[in-house]
């Protein structure tokens, strides 16, 4: 439980500038010795990477969830999982719904100097795959204040990222990759779980058990997104987008209900060869593009009034 299945580009070296007299080229005799390779600096934005890692680390917290059996029917019992601070002033911590699941249960969150707190869950939603809890920050005496900032804006394909969790149940581990896709439909589990109505992004970054609630962060110590699951025979991450964290985390601070709503309709994306398969016209697509250029595809209603 905690985690379910279904560097950056190296820059040249910056090279010295050319003197204004640069002496004539000596002959060459077959003697000297062979001419210096020029080395790529694999570590450009080291330095960015390390203080970015730095100060995200006091807001990662390893949870221990105890739960009862749950209202979605699944067995009780201790698992674990990943947790940030988003706010630390009032004490919120996000991590994923799956991870404090769908029953009363008890939450022990641990920092990175080994600081135990009890936690509360003060939202989870109830259809995407992610919650908000509370701790009492005045409870900390050793780990240092800080929170993740997020920015849901900066998921990109190509953005160069970490993901800072309990991966494989060990306390505090980085794991790197690239962005791949960020229009991915929501994944299906092996367990039946899943999300609807929201793209995904995806990575190869091979994290496993544990690393669920983990923040994906950017060189500039960004959350993008959120790790949510993966393959249990494949590198392939699932990340949860934050743009609706951000709205739900807004009201959670202002002390206000989150407002939530439906329309009883699961949504797919299809790209336009399916879309062509399931009778849109080339002179609808073309119509489409026309409005929108480089769409890509549509939503597709796959199932209504549930």
């Amino acid at each position: 439980q905690g985690h379910r299945s279904p560097p950056p580009a190296p820059t040249p070296a910056a090279m010295a500038p050319a003197a204004d007299a640069a002496p004539a080229a000596a002959t060459p005799t077959g003697d000297e010795p062979p001419a210096k390779v020029p080395r790529l600096d694999s570590g450009g934005d080291s330095a960015a990477w390390a203080a970015a890692t730095d100060n995200c680390i006091p807001c990662i917290v390893a949870l221990r969830v105890t739960a009862v059996r749950t209202f979605e029917n699944e067995g009780g019992g201790v698992s674990g999982g990943t947790g940030f601070v988003v706010d630390d002033d009032r004490g919120l911590l996000l991590t994923n719904r799956h991870v404090v699941q769908a029953a009363p249960v008890r939450v022990m969150a641990t920092f990175d100097q080994h600081e135990e707190v009890d936690v509360e869950v003060v939202y989870r939603d109830p259809l995407h795959d992610f919650a908000l809890l509370r701790f009492d920050p005045s409870k900390l005496y050793l780990s240092r204040r800080a929170r993740i900032r997020l920015t849901p804006e900066e998921l990109k394909v190509g953005v160069d990222i970490r993901v800072i969790g309990n991966d494989d149940g060990e306390k505090l581990q980085i794991l790197q990759g690239t962005i791949a896709r960020v229009d991915r439909n929501a994944p299906e589990y092996s367990d039946g779980a899943g999300d609807e109505n929201t793209f995904y992004a995806s990575c190869g970054s091979n994290c496993s058990g544990g690393a669920s609630g983990s923040p994906v962060v950017n060189v500039r110590g960004h959350a993008l997104a959120m790790l949510s699951g993966g393959a249990t025979d494949a590198a392939a991450n699932f990340f949860l987008p934050l743009d609706k964290v951000v709205r739900a985390l807004d009201c959670v601070q202002r002390g206000e209900p989150v407002p939530r709503g439906t329309i009883h309709v699961r949504f797919l994306f299809e790209p336009w060869a399916q879309l062509q398969r399931l009778g849109l016209s080339e002179a609808q697509r073309d119509r489409l593009l026309q409005e929108r250029e480089g769409l890509k595809g549509l939503l597709v209603a796959e199932r209504a009034g549930e």
